[in-house]
């Protein structure tokens, strides 16, 4: 895979006890081999300016001598900047791959650049492993980097020797490998590590214009009050402010400042604001994401040491409903009586059985939840029993609910949806509706945190029920696979599962699970014709995050349809997630030491001869 390997300079002042001089200390990583999901081998170099250093490190004397040989100022680099929607920069990408797969056993080391807005980490991502382009690449968000290499087409190179430009322009003559008749690139590489200047030092670039938009706020410029307030504002107060579920407040100047490093640690990382769901495959409702933009911006202000600027810029924090979000509810349910949680060990989940108070059968189109304690409600699920299986799960639980580990512990007939800390709750379209008839239970799941210290919580919930006729029940299809087998010690256990549709199915929503092993999950339409439509990807599980993704728009999926569920599992001892300690062999169940594969879809079933499903009004 394309990799990006972080590189970072620090200097000491007598790092040494007796030495006295200046050291510096580099630190980066280099591949130990070409293949696909490569290892990487950290290393450290020390050297005083004479050429040969001593530093204590840990107990021990390390002596690293021969700097010359790694000297980065004679060291040849290539600067690729492209885009991932340029015609040509696709069309060359084959020659550009082969290039720097026999350069870079020479020793030269290839970086791309895609300075061109809209850019995303995914996007690019994808570009380079589709392409088979296996060497790092970076965003240049607002172009500076381009800008400043003198870059005003794409795809263009640039060959350097040190901070010294060999060669600038186009890698080659022509867009097609046919009709290449001049080497611009490779010419120059020839003369560079022959310690040479090329003959050709610029050649004018062929392609599409650069496109980067305005540049991130420098080091200078960046400061709250003008560029990272209204970010922190619009995307992390909604959970992080007084009395929110977040545990600590980043609402004003004084908070930002003293969580920015954090802030831009976990943006960076994606990990905040919490959205698995991969940008731009399927498209979502109140979808919570940064943009690249932004993420660079909180960065910069973090690196610059969060300065203030004029606070009286600073746009107001906003204003949040006191009540329900979406009005008042046509029923409130309510955890049975208060539920005590104890102060230390791992999350819990635990299931609270409701008997809703209905003498006629209800469409309900929307939930909403306010946590009890928003200390320790991490989220919660809504599940339909009309069965009374879950009467029976209580006989062991205690405060009306009852102790599970991923699911509610029986197979639910309907599920309401679920709520997760800042996601805006929302109707179903007119007509849709999921049906709750008299008698059945509603199975809260609440899955809490601990907070260190002993706690109490009784959650309530509000539903919204139709108010129109509805045409379109609304049901939840659970497309699971229970024969997964994870073998122990495997890293990347993949399996596929394909489920074909024999009638009309309107779409909704999706929400993947899986349990600690799990790391990817993708599922992708493949309609009748053939044609393959990506509907949500998962590159990066958190079984912390089990979040419901409502479509922006209700999608029809014709018969004869299939759908493609492609899971991956880490089973090794390197899973930090791991609950087995060796490996084990790992199936599908309840328990925290299994497994699920399972995709919750939202959908309506569209049954011949606009027949409705059994139950339905």
């Amino acid at each position: 895979m394309p990799r990006e390997p972080p590189v970072t300079k620090t200097t000491f002042s007598d790092i040494s006890l007796n030495l006295g001089t200046r050291l510096d200390v580099y630190t980066c990583k280099m591949s130990t081999n070409r293949a696909p999901g490569r290892s990487e081998l950290g290393f450290l170099r020390v050297w005083a300016l004479a050429g040969v250093g001593f530093a204590t490190i840990g107990l021990g004397w390390t002596l690293v001598a021969d700097s010359k040989a790694t000297d980065a100022a004679n060291k040849v680099t290539v600067s690729v900047y492209m885009s991932t929607d340029c015609p040509v920069a696709m069309r060359t990408a084959p020659r550009l791959a082969q290039m720097e797969t026999e350069w870079e056993a020479k020793g030269v080391e290839f970086t791309a650049y895609f300075p061109n807005e809209g850019e995303t980490q995914r996007r690019v991502a994808d570009y380079m492993r589709d392409r088979k382009l296996d060497f790092p690449f970076r965003l240049d968000v607002g172009g500076s980097k381009a800008k400043s290499s003198g870059v005003e087409i794409v795809p263009t190179v640039v060959v350097r020797r040190g901070d010294t430009v060999l060669y600038r322009g186009p890698m080659d003559d022509a867009k097609v490998t046919e009709e290449v008749k001049t080497h611009y690139l490779k010419d120059a590489l020839t003369a560079a590590l022959d310690g040479k200047e090329p003959k050709i030092k610029e050649a004018e670039a062929f392609g599409c214009y650069l496109m980067a938009g305005d540049p991130i706020p420098s080091m200078e410029e960046v400061n709250y009050a003008e560029h990272t307030a209204a970010i922190i504002n619009d995307n992390c107060l909604v959970c992080h402010r007084p009395g929110e579920v977040a545990p600590f407040s980043l609402e004003g100047y004084d908070n930002a400042r003293k969580w920015s490093r954090m802030i831009a640690k976990v943006s960076s990382e994606r990990r905040m604001p919490p959205w698995l769901a991969v940008e731009g495959v399927g498209e979502f409702s109140h979808e919570m994401r940064l943009t690249e933009r932004e993420i660079a911006t909180l960065a910069q202000w973090a690196e610059a040491g969060a300065p203030s600027g004029d606070l009286s810029k600073a746009p107001k924090a906003p204003e949040f409903p006191v009540g329900w979000r979406l009005g008042e509810p046509d029923m409130l349910i309510s955890m049975p009586k208060p539920f005590k949680l104890g102060e230390d060990g791992r999350d819990e989940y635990w299931n609270f059985v409701i008997k809703p108070d209905i003498t006629e059968p209800v469409y309900v189109q929307a939930m909403d939840v306010k946590p009890g304690n928003k200390a320790v409600v991490h989220h919660v699920i809504a599940f339909i029993d009309e069965k009374g299986v879950s009467d029976k799960l209580l006989e062991g639980g205690r405060d009306g609910g009852y102790q599970t580990f991923g699911g509610p512990g029986f197979i639910p007939d309907n599920a309401l949806g679920g709520w997760a800390p800042g996601l805006q709750p929302e109707r179903l379209p007119k007509g849709a509706g999921f049906l709750l008839k008299p008698g059945a239970r509603i199975v809260m799941q609440v899955h809490y945190s601990k907070s260190g210290r002993e706690e109490v919580d009784q959650t309530k919930m509000a539903l919204y029920f139709a108010k129109e006729p509805v045409t379109m029940p609304t049901e939840i299809a659970w497309l699971a696979n229970p024969a997964i087998r994870i073998p122990a010690g495997n890293a990347k256990a993949e399996f596929k599962q394909t489920i074909p549709l024999p009638v009309d199915v309107t779409l909704y929503s999706l929400m993947p699970h899986m349990h600690l092993l799990g790391k990817e999950m993708h599922a992708t339409l493949i309609h009748p014709d053939g044609t393959r439509e990506r509907l949500i990807s998962i590159d990066k599980w958190d079984f912390n995050w089990q979040l419901n993704y409502m479509l922006k728009e209700p999608k029809l999926i014709k018969r004869g349809s299939r759908i493609e569920i492609v899971a991956v599992f880490d089973n090794s001892e390197d899973n930090p997630s791991n609950p087995s300690s060796p490996p084990r062999e790992v199936r599908w169940g309840e328990e925290t030491t299994d497994e699920m594969m399972l995709l919750v879809a939202g959908v309506h079933i569209h049954l011949p001869g606009g027949a409705r499903r059994a139950g339905s009004l």
